[in-house]
């Protein structure tokens, strides 16, 4: 008598049954590759505060004076993380003789001293050789990116009235302060030299705040008088103000 051959291929339901939970298991990984991330960014933001601290603290120490930015501190930030500093220094510095990577950081300060009131969050270095570029990060539909090398006429942003008026400032305080265009975009974020021409006058306190470029809500601050890391943007404060 012939047995009768059992059939051991999968059924419709079946496959269907194994498709649905491997999905499930797909999208699982993925939200919690993209929450690893994120977690990743707030401790590099986190970290990068805590550094740029402790260089402020240390030049403070040696100067008696906080800087009116990072530069002289020789301190320079993680490539997808956006530091601005206000502080109550009376006027900015002019520089001399930056390099093209140092001309290139002058000008970040600058694009990211100037974002608040806008709906964009931060202006990072991102690629490299010709794929170079400033991105300008924020909300959907008011993204900017800036090509290597940067033109004057390049700096533009299509947000509104308040986005206009920001990169005219980013402009005026980029040049004002020694910086020329066109601007070649590095690789990594630099350190800036000691000004030329210093503030009138000292610093005695500041807000440093950081954003990660990735993450427009990841953004943390620290002031002078409590050395804890804080979420969310600078207080507002009429007596600091951001120089580049």
């Amino acid at each position: 008598m012939m047995r009768q051959r059992r059939n051991v291929g999968f059924t419709i339901v079946e496959l269907a049954v194994v498709i649905s939970v491997v999905g499930i298991l797909a999208g699982i990984t993925i939200v919690g590759y993209g929450a690893w991330q994120r977690n990743l960014s707030s401790d590099v933001v986190k970290s990068d505060i805590l550094q740029a601290r402790s260089a402020l603290e240390a030049h403070k120490n040696f100067k008696k004076s906080y800087p009116h930015n990072l530069a002289g501190t020789g301190y320079a930030a993680s490539k997808q993380v956006s530091l601005s500093l206000l502080t109550n220094a009376s006027t900015i510095g002019v520089y001399s003789g930056l390099n093209n990577d140092q001309n290139a950081q002058l000008f970040l300060y600058a694009c990211n001293g100037n974002l608040p009131g806008t709906p964009l969050t931060s202006c990072s270095f991102q690629g490299n050789g010709n794929g170079a570029k400033i991105h300008v990060k924020g909300t959907t539909g008011s993204n900017s990116i800036w090509q290597s090398p940067i033109a004057r006429t390049n700096v533009v942003l299509s947000c509104g009235s308040a986005c206009t008026a920001a990169a005219n400032s980013m402009i005026s305080q980029f040049e004002g302060q020694g910086g020329t265009f066109p601007i070649t975009v590095p690789t990594n974020q630099v350190s800036l030299p000691e000004p030329l021409l210093q503030p009138n006058g000292p610093a005695s306190r500041y807000c440093l705040q950081g954003a990660a470029a990735d993450y427009g809500d990841v953004l943390f601050h620290t002031v002078s008088t409590d050395s804890s890391v804080r979420s969310g943007a600078c207080p507002y404060d009429p007596g600091l103000n951001y120089f580049p």
